[in-house]
């Protein structure tokens, strides 16, 4: 079976491209004889399946490309539904309230044509990655709950066993509050910059700006104090990310929702202390092992993350994850759902 995410997901990889790319290592460690699609070479032709990652407009004709020439496919479909997500859409006040109002209608009118409508629709199998977002496929869109096959996200088991020293040792800093991430208006870091000022515990910002958003990271830039560190992407194969929550105090992400935040699942792997949005998926994921926080309660989140930074790490979290949100375990979960249709 193949393989396949957005053409352009790799010149600003974020948590859909690290699912795929675990994707593509971990399945054939289960029996799944699975590789990458390389679309401008291959036809469709000898292959079983077809498992795309991610909502986008593109994947609607390829699907119903697979399905003409009798191939099967699943989606990991990789969204969240609710109007104050669609209201953080645009920057501006048009595209906000337009965003609004076709979340409105949609919630009023599952059954209304859109790409995203059809392409749940073409599919043979819907992979989301929480039990939340599979009731916003059925009630938004009208999927039956038969198509829909819940695979919870995971972590590389080696984040467990990240050293802080190679990151100190790089970027001389450590004890830090650690915000990683895509810089984007949903991670809401300019929020949590703004939020954390007066404050005097070091911070480091991990990731880089998704193209067409280099405002807002000079945005974020003007909002840092000295204490704040900006330090680009670091690839979730390197084992600085590792190194990185080894050497953190806690970390927080203040999006406006995660579903739940790849992030914070590999940061979990150690145990260290998390802030993270009430929005999404996360407390169907960590429970009450994690702190929750309205993203756009400035207070609120300056108080949760000092508290989250005079925590000691929880051997409690960390048990849980190795347990439950691994790849492979991922992977067997996604292997038993492709038998399920073929």
């Amino acid at each position: 079976m193949l393989l396949a995410g957005k053409l352009t997901g790799m010149s600003a990889p974020g948590g859909g491209e690290t699912q795929l790319m675990a994707l593509s290592r971990h399945l054939p460690r289960v029996g799944v004889d699975a590789r990458l699609w390389r679309p401008w070479e291959e036809r469709f032709a000898g292959f079983d399946l077809l498992h795309l990652v991610g909502s986008e407009p593109e994947h609607l004709p390829v699907a119903q490309a697979a399905r003409r020439a009798g191939v099967l496919t699943a989606l990991s479909t990789v969204a969240w539904f609710d109007l104050a997500s669609y209201a953080r859409q645009s920057p501006h006040s048009f595209g906000r309230l337009a965003a609004c109002g076709r979340f409105v209608a949609r919630a009023a009118f599952p059954k209304l044509p859109s790409w995203r409508r059809s392409l749940y629709h073409a599919v043979d199998l819907l992979l989301p990655n929480s039990q939340v977002e599979a009731r916003q496929l059925t009630r938004y869109f009208g999927v039956p709950k038969a198509k829909i096959q819940v695979i919870h996200n995971g972590a590389e088991e080696s984040f467990a066993c990240g050293r802080p020293e190679p990151f100190v040792e790089r970027f001389g800093v450590r004890d830090f509050v650690l915000y990683p991430g895509r810089v984007e208006p949903r991670k809401n870091q300019l929020g949590f910059l703004r939020a954390m000022r007066g404050s005097d515990v070091p911070i480091v910002v991990l990731g880089d700006v998704v193209p067409g958003n280099e405002a807002y990271l000079a945005a974020c830039r003007r909002a840092a104090g000295a204490n704040v560190r900006f330090v680009g992407r670091l690839d979730p194969a390197d084992e600085m990310l590792a190194s990185a929550y080894a050497a953190s105090r806690c970390v927080v992400l203040a999006s406006w929702f995660e579903t739940p935040g790849l992030t914070a699942l590999e940061a979990a792997m150690s145990g260290v202390p998390l802030v993270l949005p009430r929005r999404g998926a996360a407390p169907e994921y960590f429970g009450s092992l994690a702190q929750y926080v309205s993203s756009q309660d400035g207070g609120e989140l300056k108080r949760l993350v000092l508290d989250a930074y005079r925590r000691p790490r929880s051997n409690e979290l960390a048990r849980l994850v190795r347990r439950q949100f691994t790849w492979q375990a991922a992977a067997r979960a996604t292997r038993e759902a492709y038998e399920q249709i073929i």
